[in-house]
């Protein structure tokens, strides 16, 4: 019969006899185990506590069976189980108990909130490949577990979350808090990786080890949450941490300012001073008014004589109000896109906002931005993250190209790409510079 491994079994603790934790993600590299793991835990479950529900959801039914069922069927041959069967999307067992097959698919036009798993009720569960998974569905169905014969058994809800590295909200709620050793105590990370699981074949591990990608390296191999395996990215991560003074952008002295205004104030508002292609300060504020930010902007001009015609920010909103009353440019993101200064020919961009992202990643990957700040661990990894969300997105027959939207991006990230947009509006400038102003007028 076979034996679980060490990580396995470090797992089947927490979700057994930790009261403390309730989500329990496991995983962060290929051949780790966890779909055995999974499945294993569910059908033990299952069978020691008659009439329990439970659930596996991923981003498709169809996944589901094709991948996970067979899993199970595997697990129970290994351990002699035979009493149960499969039909309707349910695994059904002879004892009354049920695992569940959920969508957890997400569509923003009918169910944006999954309200459809809103009524039901789940002894516990199991989010495969979550990485694929929308937040809400699994903050959603964090109040469904604990509500099927868990007070009659004394069982805890427990969510049980397996996935390969994604930068998306496994990052932020899970691996990033684990890294810095400040992890919810109602959250576990079990790091698994192909080398603990003493069941891989000889051919499997021959296979991973000839891995040459070094993105895939990173992810598969050594479960390294910093590396995003994304085709639509516009920027590699090793090029992205250059921007951190791991290149030699010279300063010219020709000063700029941007501004991100929290939109409606809900946001962060981020204001960057600019040395050529070089952020040499900058404020950030959580929650901000119009006058906070226009005492910020004005004292940033005066400090550095920044010409008001080389200061630029956010016109939506209450990004308006600010321009207006700085005096100051205003980036509107759906607004045409500038012509190409060297052709004098337009560019095939869809708006103004994807024509800069485009040329920002396009001067990050030559190393030619430097972010000269003394910024806290925190914010640096808001900054790479923010700027992995420069994704071409949905080229369509037109061949226009689009920039992936923030609805997508807060969809991923929970919250709005406030340095990204900063950043992304000193590439105004490169299209359309103006001459120098004499500074008696700006003042």
């Amino acid at each position: 019969m076979k034996q679980l491994s060490k990580k396995q079994l470090i797992a089947l603790g927490k979700l057994h006899w930790n009261s403390l934790v309730k989500f329990v993600f496991y995983g962060g590299a290929a051949g780790g185990g966890k779909s055995w793991l999974g499945c294993f835990w569910l059908m033990t479950m299952s069978w020691r506590f008659p009439g329990t529900r439970w659930f596996i959801g991923r981003d498709s039914l169809k996944d589901t069976r094709e991948s996970v069922l067979i899993t199970f069927g595997k697990v129970a041959k290994e351990y002699g189980y035979t009493e149960w069967k499969y039909a309707d999307n349910e695994i059904k067992f002879n004892n009354g108990s049920a695992i569940v097959f959920l969508d957890l698919s997400f569509y923003p036009q009918k169910d944006p909130m999954f309200e459809r798993l809103g009524s039901k009720e789940y002894t516990g569960g199991w989010i495969e490949e979550a990485g694929e998974v929308h937040f809400a569905a699994f903050d959603t169905l964090k109040s469904r577990v604990g509500r099927h014969m868990n007070a009659e058994y004394g069982i805890k809800p427990k969510i049980l979350i397996t996935a390969n590295p994604k930068k998306n909200w496994l990052f932020t709620t899970f691996w990033k808090p684990f890294k810095n050793k400040m992890l919810d105590p109602a959250y576990a990370f079990i790091r698994a990786l192909y080398q603990d699981n003493p069941f891989l074949s000889q051919d499997y591990i021959e296979n991973m080890e000839q891995i040459t990608d070094k993105v895939k390296r990173e992810r598969l191999l050594k479960g390294n949450f910093d590396y995003d395996d994304n085709p639509a990215a516009l920027c590699a991560y090793d090029d992205i941490l250059g921007m951190f003074g791991i290149n030699s952008v010279k300063r010219t002295g020709k000063m700029y300012l941007t501004a991100d205004i929290a939109r409606y104030g809900s946001d962060k508002a981020v204001i960057l001073v600019w040395d050529g292609f070089v952020v040499i300060d900058h404020i950030m504020f959580e929650k901000s008014s119009t006058t906070d930010l226009q005492t910020a902007i004005n004292h940033f001009i005066y400090k550095y004589n920044i010409p008001k015609d080389r200061c630029i920010a956010d016109d939506d909103g209450v990004g308006g109000g600010v321009v207006d009353n700085c005096e100051i440019l205003g980036f509107v993101n759906n607004s045409s896109s500038l012509l190409n200064p060297e052709t004098n020919l337009e560019e095939n961009y869809a708006n103004l906002q994807t024509q800069c992202g485009y040329k920002l990643a396009e001067m990050i990957n030559a190393r030619e931005i430097l972010i000269d700040l003394e910024l806290d661990p925190d914010t640096k990894d808001e900054v790479v993250i923010e700027i992995e969300q420069l994704q071409t997105w949905k080229v369509d027959d037109d061949k226009v190209l689009r920039l992936k939207p923030k609805a997508e991006i807060k969809k991923d990230l929970g919250k709005s790409p406030d340095w990204r947009d900063a950043l992304l509006m000193r590439m105004y400038f490169v299209y359309n510079d103006t001459a120098p102003q004499e500074l008696e007028d700006v003042f």
